[in-house]
């Protein structure tokens, strides 16, 4: 039996795969790149249409009956907007920042401190 997966750990799964390329994936491509737990196609295929759904992803015609996704944005960019809603998602948006910032690395914050400096 597969170990099944967390909610989301696909999706990050796919990400990973598909930020990694260079260029768009079909389907199958993205399968041959999962090195253990690796889906079904038709699991992959539900998935990669579901994230098309909300935008992470775009699908494109290969020419063929396959499919080629590619993610809709790189990596940082991702990850910054996960940033920006979870902070503005908080109820109090300054304490969530401040607490965030206290988990920081002293050289992160020093960096952030010459980042905000230079802007």
């Amino acid at each position: 039996m597969t170990p099944s997966r967390n909610r989301g750990e696909l999706e990050a799964a796919i990400m990973d795969i598909l930020w990694a390329s260079e260029t768009g994936l079909t389907a199958k491509d993205v399968q041959a790149r999962f090195s253990e737990n690796i889906p079904a196609i038709t699991t992959l295929i539900t998935v990669l249409d579901r994230m098309c759904a909300k935008g992470q992803v775009s699908k494109s015609a290969s020419g063929g009956r396959s499919f080629v996704f590619s993610a809709t944005s790189n990596k940082v960019d991702h990850v910054t907007g996960l940033m920006k809603n979870a902070l503005l998602s908080a109820d109090d948006h300054m304490a969530a920042l401040l607490h965030f910032a206290g988990t920081l690395s002293e050289d992160d914050r020093a960096f952030l401190r010459k980042a905000i400096d230079n802007s």
